[in-house]
Formats: structure tokens, C-alpha cells, sequence
């Protein structure tokens, strides 16, 4: 048969069979669980969030955790909660009921658990076993119910040494193989059940937690009065040293719990913690939130530590956006950033001249490392004395904050005054200081030498300083660029002729959108079609290529995907490039040099670290260095 003829065949077949029409039937039910599985029980994690979140709205105060391989071979959960009847194990196994929708208000939801899928959907794709004693009920003794496969066993009366609810996971997606195939290694699945653990047991302090892993008890975690215990629980007490606490409140939206420092900061985003009533979630908006906040500290790659509680009326947020429940909507979602992002921006100004507490305690380790050291039996003392030049600036203590976070001073005469803004054709490195004939206590003291032509060595009353030079102008440089652009505008260079770039067509929009914005950050450009001109750059740019530049801000105003603002993109945008107009490492100082930005450091807000998160500064008080030399 020729090519053609084949061809011709093929197609006649093919209208024969489309025109049959396919016939609609009603899945099954076992069929229809295994498919909400998919939605609800991805991993092992999962099914073990559905269990603890079901275990805490029955009211329990001890719950019990056990997994095996990761949680694909057994999760088991044990409560001491209310418990469930014979009836109530029954009808909980089928699909879409639930106790927690009394009154069907999918808009007024206080409990954790309310879709009524998740007993149904494991029962379809594993081997689950429920046990249950209630409580204030007729029944005397415990019953078992059994649930393999999406085939139900009948109930049967057991021993169970005390009221509430036992529930017994084993293989898991057995019933479903093609699913088991896409879960990872037993120790990522098992690192994926700690995180939920340990974000549930942070958002309800009076319930005591245990989890245990083959046998073995990894996490034990008794009932608390308070959140500032269990943050000690969960996150550490060197971490907890390095949080400060953050709150704020309006219009009836409040936002409360503790961030950390930003020299204090992770190489991963393991250690953010958001909940919204209570419930754990993971959504892009609180997440953008964060990053709008820690803009002008870190760089990226590098994540803060933080654990907030938004709380907010129930009828304000939609928590049936996806079924892992994971996901929120807020009715008034840019009042809710607003209040977040001003809430910890606030916070990390007040202690914008603190630097995390381990930096001091990491420099004396490796002074007492030193082969030449003279006092090997000297104590190895934990270090965690105030590592800023400053006293301590910590915020009061929050009612639900105990002693873990240290006591607060009043320090409020210690805070600096701002340095007034600048609007010079370019910010000058130093302001050269009037001669003294006496020396001033000056809280970051007076420059003694400069090591390696990139650390300035002040001496304070009570110890030495030692600065990077690089990441201090840095921080000073961005902070008057800032001042400028938010003020009205900073100082622009007029190009000799026009730089052309072409452009698509949101990111015309963005430019449109964004011409004030950028007028006042330097900006003079004129669009036609898929181009734009610019006649002026900021005058930072003068001694630079300012073209890729110019594509990097454009890429980040108009990226749909970007979780800062335009507004945020330019502030990024300044940070990039106060840190490649800084005085370098390796740039000789003179004494006078370094006195003038020891002065400009204490005269700028955040200047306990640099853009990108780096300490500008550590701190050894005197009797940290009298301990290097046994004198203590």
C-alpha cells in the first residue's frame, strides 16, 4: 500500500472511532478516594498533618507520633482526646463528613480539620486501622475499625488502656503502587514529617508532643504556658538568643511572634513558620511579605528565621483554597501585607544595630583555636554577651513571651539621630570631623589601625571594635541613596546621547506604570513602541555600563512571578548598586578616614549590618578578651 493510500486508511479509521460517543458512567467510590488522595495525601507528611490536626480539634493534650521508613511503612497517632463512637467511627470513613461544619458556614471555620476527606481518602490507598474509646459516653469499651484498600472490616471491640483515638497507617499508596514510586528516600519523607510536627506543635504550646521514628524518640515536647517556651523547644536556645520579638495591630488584624536578627540568617527557608488563626499554611503572600522586609538586609540565598501568628476574623479568610489546606485568601490582602511588612520593618530598625549573638562567640573560639594559645584549661565559656557598641533596644516582652528572651532596658536615650539626607551630585565617602582637643566616648570609640587594608580596629571604653569597612559605607551609601529617592528624588547624570533599549510589551506597561518612580530614582526616558530611550541615570551609574543594569530593573518590574513590589524592585535596585559604588577591601583608610565612618556609622539607621545580611561590626568587651588571657 502506498504512503498515500496508508495515510487515507488511517484517517477513515480514526473518523470511525471518534464518531462512537463515550459514555459517561459514576466512578465508585474507592475510585473517587483515591483520587481526592492525590489531592490531599501526596506523601507521608501529609497524612500525618490530617491525623495530628484531627487528634487537636478532638481537644487532645497528649499526642503520641510514631513513623517507620520515612511514614511509608506505619504513621501512627495517639491522642487523649474526646475520642469517637462505634457510629462516629463509621460515619467518618465516608466521604465528605465531618463534626467541625455544625452549622455549614464555610466562612466562620475555627477548627483545623473540616472537608472530611482525609480517613476516606488514606483508607483507599493503604491499610488504616482506627481505635477509639470516648469519652462521656455509654460505650465501656473500645472499638476497632479496619479500612484496607477502600474495603471496610466490621468493627470489633479491643483493649485500649485509656480514652481517645489510636489511628494506625501502614503501607501507604500500597493500593495505588504508581503513587509510591513518586515518594523520595526515607529521610526526605521523614524530614517532610518532622517539618509538619514541628510546625503544629509551635502553634499549640499546651499540647504535649512526642514523635518518635523507628522506635527511637526524636522530638519530646511537654505541654507549655506559653509560645516563648515552646520557641525554645522547637527552635534552639542559641536560635532564640537571636530572635526579637515583632507585633503589631489594625483594623482588627493583628501580627505577633519573633524574627530574627538579620546577620542571624539560614541557607535555607527550613525555619519560617506562618500561621493564620492558629492554622500552619505555606502561602506565597506571607512569603513575599518576608522578603519585602528583609530587602534591605539580606542578599540572596540566604533566609531569615521567623515564626509568625497572624490572627484575623474568620469570616476575613478563605481557607478552602486548596484541600491540603495549606493555602489562604485574605478578603483585604494588601491590608494584611501592609501591617506584615511594617510590623517587622519596624522591628529590625529598633534593633538595627544589634548583630547576632554567636559572631562575638565565633571570633573568641577562634582567637582560643590558636596553636600559641597560652591557657588550654581556660573555661569554655558560652559567650552571650550584647554583641552591638549600643546597649541593648529590645521591644518589650509580648504577654506570651516568657523569660526565654532576655529582659528589656529602657535605652531609649542611647538610639542615634538620622543623618539628614543628602542631595549632592554623589554621596561623598567621608564628612571630615572638626578637631577635638579632648576624645568623646563615642559608642563605636576611635580608630586605631586598619588590618589587611579592609578591617577598621576601633577602641571603645569597654573593649574594641572591629569593622568591615566594605560592608559598613555600604550600608551607609544605600541608606542616603534611600533618603534621597524617598524624599523626592536622587541626583541624575544626562547621557550624551540617548541609550536605546528594546523592550516587550509588559515591560512597556511596567515602565508606564513605574515613570514617576523612576524619574525620582534618576530615570528621564521616553517610549516608542518596543523601545525606550533613556536620556538620564542615576548618577551612581556615571562611571558604569548602565545598560545591564537598566535590563536587570526592568526584568524585575515586570516579572508576574515577583514577590516584590515595584516600589521594593527599585529600593533592590538601589541596595545592588550601593554595594558596587562602597569603598572596597583593600582600599587604604587614614586614621582620620576611619574616624569619619565610624561617625557615619553610629549616624546610620541599620547599620549593624550590610545589604545583604553581613555584620558590619563585632564587638569584644574586656572582659571577653581578659578571658583569652586567663584573667578571668
Amino acid at each position: 500500500m502506498s504512503t498515500a493510500s496508508s495515510l487515507l486508511s488511517s484517517t477513515s479509521e480514526t473518523q470511525i472511532e471518534s464518531s462512537s460517543r463515550p459514555i459517561i458512567r459514576q466512578l465508585d467510590a474507592t475510585l473517587i478516594n483515591q483520587i481526592a488522595a492525590g489531592e490531599v495525601i501526596e506523601r507521608p507528611a501529609a497524612a500525618l498533618k490530617e491525623l495530628v490536626e484531627n487528634a487537636i480539634d478532638a481537644k487532645a493534650t497528649q499526642i503520641d507520633i510514631l513513623v517507620r521508613d520515612g511514614g511509608k511503612s506505619l504513621i501512627q497517632v495517639i491522642d487523649n482526646g474526646v475520642g469517637m463512637t462505634e457510629s462516629d467511627m463509621m460515619i467518618a470513613i465516608q466521604r465528605h463528613a465531618t463534626s467541625k461544619l455544625p452549622t455549614g458556614d464555610l466562612f466562620n471555620i475555627t477548627t483545623l480539620g473540616f472537608r472530611g476527606e482525609a480517613l476516606p481518602s488514606i483508607g483507599s490507598v493503604s491499610r488504616l486501622s482506627i481505635t477509639s474509646h470516648p469519652k462521656n459516653s455509654n460505650q465501656s469499651m473500645a472499638m476497632e475499625l479496619m479500612v484496607e484498600g477502600g474495603v471496610l472490616s466490621a468493627p470489633k471491640p479491643v483493649s485500649f488502656p485509656t480514652h481517645g483515638t489510636r489511628i494506625t497507617i501502614k503501607d501507604l499508596f500500597y493500593a495505588t503502587p504508581a503513587r509510591l514510586k513518586f515518594l523520595k528516600s526515607d529521610t526526605t519523607e521523614l524530614s517532610a514529617c518532622i517539618d509538619i510536627f514541628k510546625r503544629l506543635a509551635l502553634a499549640y504550646p499546651t499540647v504535649s508532643f512526642k514523635f518518635k521514628s523507628e522506635e527511637r524518640t526524636v522530638f519530646d515536647y511537654t505541654a507549655r504556658e506559653t509560645l516563648g517556651e515552646r520557641f525554645a523547644d522547637v527552635l534552639g536556645q542559641k536560635t532564640l538568643d537571636n530572635l526579637r520579638l515583632a507585633d503589631g495591630e489594625r483594623d482588627g488584624i493583628s501580627v505577633s511572634g519573633v524574627i530574627s536578627l538579620p546577620t542571624f540568617h539560614k541557607s535555607q527557608a527550613t525555619e519560617q513558620f506562618f500561621f493564620v488563626n492558629q492554622r500552619p499554611v505555606k502561602d506565597k503572600l506571607l512569603f513575599g511579605v518576608l522578603k519585602a522586609a528583609y530587602q534591605d538586609y539580606l542578599e540572596g540565598g540566604r533566609h531569615p528565621v521567623v515564626a509568625l501568628f497572624v490572627t484575623v476574623d474568620p469570616a476575613e479568610v478563605d481557607v478552602n483554597v486548596h484541600p491540603s489546606k495549606a493555602e489562604v485568601r485574605f478578603r483585604d490582602m494588601q491590608g494584611v501585607r501592609s501591617l506584615m511588612i511594617g510590623t517587622l520593618k519596624s522591628t529590625l530598625e529598633r534593633h538595627g544595630r544589634e548583630t547576632a549573638s554567636h559572631l562575638t562567640g565565633e571570633a573568641l573560639m577562634r582567637f582560643q583555636r590558636q596553636p600559641e594559645q597560652m591557657y588550654s584549661a581556660a573555661p569554655q565559656t558560652d559567650y552571650r554577651g550584647s554583641t552591638s557598641a549600643y546597649p541593648s533596644m529590645r521591644q518589650s516582652v509580648h504577654p506570651f513571651m516568657t523569660s526565654s528572651l532576655s529582659a528589656p532596658r529602657n535605652e531609649s536615650s542611647t538610639r542615634p539621630t538620622y543623618a539628614p539626607a543628602m542631595h549632592s551630585d554623589e554621596v561623598p565617602f567621608f564628612e571630615e570631623l572638626s578637631n577635638h582637643t579632648s576624645l568623646p566616648d563615642y559608642p563605636l570609640g576611635h580608630a586605631k589601625a586598619q588590618i589587611a587594608k579592609t578591617y577598621i580596629v576601633s577602641e571603645t571604653t569597654d573593649g574594641l571594635i572591629i569593622v568591615d569597612q566594605h560592608a559598613a559605607h555600604e550600608r551607609i551609601v544605600y541608606e542616603k541613596l534611600k533618603q534621597q529617592y524617598l524624599s523626592g528624588g536622587t541626583a541624575r547624570q544626562l547621557l550624551m546621547a540617548p541609550l536605546v533599549v528594546t523592550i516587550d510589551e509588559r515591560q512597556c506597561e511596567a515602565l508606564e506604570q513605574q515613570r514617576t518612580a523612576l524619574q525620582q530614582l534618576g530615570f528621564d526616558f521616553e517610549l516608542f513602541g518596543n523601545q525606550a530611550a533613556f536620556r538620564s541615570v542615576p548618577a551612581i551609574l556615571k562611571n558604569t555600563d548602565p545598560e545591564p543594569m537598566i535590563q536587570d530593573l526592568l526584568t524585575d518590574l515586570s516579572d508576574e512571578h515577583a514577590t516584590l513590589t515595584s516600589h521594593e524592585a527599585l529600593l533592590d535596585f538601589l541596595s545592588t548598586h550601593a554595594c558596587h559604588t562602597s569603598i572596597r577591601a583593600g582600599q587604604s583608610l587614614s586614621i582620620t578616614e576611619m574616624n569619619a565612618m565610624l561617625r557615619q556609622i553610629e549616624s546610620t539607621p541599620n547599620s549593624g549590618q550590610c545589604n545583604h545580611g553581613r555584620p558590619t561590626y563585632i564587638t569584644l568587651h574586656q572582659k571577653d578578651i581578659e578571658r583569652l588571657f586567663g584573667r578571668t
